[in-house]
């Protein structure tokens, strides 16, 4: 996290991608040392993607630094290319979680084929709004792009709240608390290589010194680009999680008369 902090305040990306590298090295070194150790922070299989907990992180992880970038370059994009007031600004950051907590209200309730499809749809949504988000913010008028950030926020919600249970579920007895703080922990390591990564791609984009409407907009436009990656990729993951946590029944071979 200080490599990640260290790396906000310098602007040339020859210095700030090696501080982005170092945290890297000093995660994965991190929970390989804990996964030798008598007493886990994380528990087993953390980063295996063979496993679901493991699976959940990851999916959690890249969630954790999609939505950051997002909202962190939005306000800059209302308030310099659109011209928006600083109280429509706070509206469309809100609207992210408004979808969000409807999808996970809509779904809650939802199991068996119900909650494979909403773990199966929920990434697909919100990378469609993302999408969305990204083809229209340099567009005229605000509708469409809050429209996109509210269908990301559903989506997000759509598949967070049964990630969530099924990776509590697949807990071995006496794993509980680790992986319940391991959720949350490495929603916010997401968090943060998102935002570091997100600024150097502003930066290498031409963000300046964030007051020219071109330059600023074509540097979030870059930003949202790059976030398809961790979206999409959530997608592929959560094809995986459901082949590991949610297997179809074999079906019942017919019985010779």
């Amino acid at each position: 996290m200080f490599c990640i902090a260290a790396s906000g305040p310098v602007t040339a990306v020859s210095l700030r991608v090696p501080f982005i590298l170092a945290a890297v090295v000093l995660v994965a070194l991190t929970f390989r040392l804990d996964r030798d150790a008598a007493n886990n922070l994380f528990p087993p299989k953390a980063l295996s993607i063979g496993a679901p907990i493991g699976l959940a992180l990851w999916i959690l992880a890249f969630h954790g630094m999609t939505q950051t970038s997002v909202t962190l370059f939005l306000p800059l994009l209302l308030q310099v290319v659109h011209g928006v007031s600083p109280i429509f600004i706070n509206f469309v950051s809100i609207v992210i979680s408004l979808g969000w907590s409807i999808g996970t209200f809509s779904v809650s309730g939802w199991s068996g084929a119900r909650e494979r499809v909403a773990l199966f749809c929920g990434p697909l949504i919100a990378f469609t709004g993302l999408v969305g988000l990204t083809l229209v913010a340099l567009l005229p008028g605000l509708a469409m792009l809050t429209v996109s950030a509210f269908v990301m926020g559903i989506g997000i919600g759509v598949y967070n709240v049964h990630l969530v249970a099924r990776a509590m579920e697949s807990a071995t007895p006496g794993e509980q608390r680790s992986t319940a703080s391991a959720l949350t922990s490495v929603r916010s390591l997401g968090t943060a290589f998102g935002a570091a990564i997100a600024g150097v791609v502003a930066t290498t984009a031409g963000l300046g010194d964030a007051n020219q409407q071109e330059a600023v907009g074509h540097a979030v436009t870059a930003v949202y680009l790059f976030c398809w990656i961790p979206l999409g990729l959530n997608a592929v993951l959560m094809i995986r999680f459901l082949r590991v946590t949610l297997p179809r029944p074999s079906p019942i071979p017919a019985t010779a008369e």
